[in-house]
């Protein structure tokens, strides 16, 4: 199945810096997908290189969680019923 016909899951993201926590949401398709919007957006958000916030929430330390909050599957459409 490509891409383009999968359905984006919706992720929560909490991100612990040393002083503050953020807690942010992303539609993504994968993980990993939803991990790298987030870096994105905290880099865009506190002015840095997105390489950076990468570097820091790269999987060495437990300083962030990535869960899933809601999954869509694509599902077959069942045919209406018929009225009489």
């Amino acid at each position: 199945m490509a891409a383009s016909s999968k359905i984006k899951s919706l992720w929560r993201g909490a991100f612990n810096y040393r002083q503050s926590a953020t807690v942010m949401y992303a539609y993504a398709y994968t993980k990993k997908q939803a991990w790298l919007v987030f870096c994105r957006r905290l880099a865009d958000k506190d002015d840095v290189s997105p390489s950076t916030v990468m570097g820091l929430f790269d999987g060495s330390r437990p300083n962030y969680e990535i869960t899933i909050e809601m999954e869509v599957r694509e599902v077959d459409v069942c045919k209406t019923p018929k009225t009489e």
